[in-house]
């Protein structure tokens, strides 16, 4: 039969043991999932500039579309002789006021869009964040819960409890 002090001994180094691992288990997992936020963050960020290329994209499609357009009303005008004044300034200033509308609700649109994924990236940062810190508090949990254990172990030796040497 094993001597009682060895026994407390690797009772206690195993206390110490299993408290190291979980700890790292638990640190691991919370890097694991901080990373995932991080580039959740990173792609809500790559997206946001996707966004605001085509939404420049658009608005410059938009305005070479109603210039055609004005153009060829003005040219369609010019062959059936009629002048710069009158209806088809109307039209022209119609096409104008339209194009603008458009622009603006591409802008619109995407600086909402952009406001989304900005916010949906600092959240993804803060949720990495607290991975981490909810990693760090279990670890030390893990270690302290450990030492706890090491220490009861050490106690009831020390002091009579079950398993006790006198």
């Amino acid at each position: 039969m094993c001597h009682p002090a060895i026994l407390t001994a690797v009772s206690v180094i195993g206390s110490l043991a299993g408290a190291a691992t979980q700890a790292s288990g638990i640190r691991q997992q919370a890097e694991a999932n901080a990373t995932a936020e991080e580039r959740r963050a990173e792609l809500a960020e790559r997206q946001k500039n996707v966004n605001q290329t085509r939404a420049a994209f658009e608005r410059r499609r938009t305005l070479e579309r109603h210039q055609r357009i004005g153009g060829q009303n003005r040219a369609s005008g010019a062959e059936r002789g009629l002048s710069e004044v009158g209806s088809l300034v109307d039209v022209a200033d119609d096409n104008a006021r339209e194009a603008a509308e458009d622009i603006e609700a591409i802008r619109f649109r995407a600086e909402g869009e952009r406001g989304n994924l900005a916010f949906e990236a600092a959240t993804a940062r803060e949720r990495a964040r607290s991975h981490r810190n909810a990693g760090r508090i279990g670890a030390r949990g893990a270690i302290l819960g450990g030492i706890t254990d090491a220490v009861t172990t050490l106690g009831r030796v020390r002091y009579g409890g079950a398993g006790s040497i006198r």
